[in-house]
């Protein structure tokens, strides 16, 4: 059996949501850690940084944030598997040497990327985008998807930031955007949208994992 490490807040941004099912299937033990807790990293077969409403923006990065980026800087240099998903797309950025910076407002969407066309794991089909921080790609990474103000998905090896929440379902959205303090007028058109599109959703998920990390035979 293989292990997941996930890396997340107790309370916000911390359901695996779509990603749990494919892990289990494919025999990961899933070993929770804790931002508040200031975790060193356990060594593991795959290590997932969930969302947060903390920033590695420049200028805006605090100490424990900047703990967080040189750990994941460690873990790029031995090579192993990552996927990081909004904040954690946002970590892996900085630690390989790509900019993250503070926008003027936050961004939220529900709708199909602009794919790049490099080969490989592809995003096809609408997904949730929130953020308030735009990534721009470290140089040496293949850039699979993104918008015009950010790079929203890319690659550095066996690494994977995916500014997309892959992860929700329009119940765990609500639940996220109410942890947030979002208002209701602000999340309810994108948990509809998703209600409504919402159904192949956990299929592109394993999609997309079996192609960037291999399926379990």
């Amino acid at each position: 059996m293989r292990t997941a490490v996930v890396l997340s807040h107790t309370d916000i941004a911390h359901e695996l949501g779509h990603l749990e099912p494919w892990l289990v299937r494919n025999d990961y033990r899933i070993e929770r850690i804790y931002r508040e807790h200031a975790p060193a990293l356990p060594s593991a077969d795959l290590l997932i940084v969930m969302g947060s409403p903390t920033s590695v923006a420049s200028g805006h990065c605090a100490p424990a944030a900047q703990d967080e980026i040189d750990a994941v800087a460690d873990w790029l240099r031995n090579g192993r598997p990552y996927l990081g998903l909004c904040f954690g797309a946002q970590v892996l950025a900085r630690a390989g040497g790509g900019e993250v910076t503070r926008m003027p407002s936050t961004y939220r969407g529900f709708h199909d990327l602009a794919l790049e066309g490099v080969q490989g794991p592809t995003l096809d089909g609408p997904w949730l985008v929130w953020h308030d921080d735009s990534i721009t790609a470290p140089s040496d990474a293949d850039v699979i998807a993104r918008l015009p103000h950010a790079d929203l998905a890319f690659r550095i090896g066996d690494a994977w930031g995916l500014q997309p929440h892959i992860e929700v379902s329009p119940e765990s959205l609500q639940r996220m955007a109410v942890a947030l303090g979002a208002s209701a007028d602000v999340y309810g058109p994108l948990v509809s949208s998703m209600t409504v599109s919402g159904a192949s959703a956990s299929g592109r998920v394993d999609q997309f994992l079996d192609a960037a990390f291999g399926a379990r035979a």
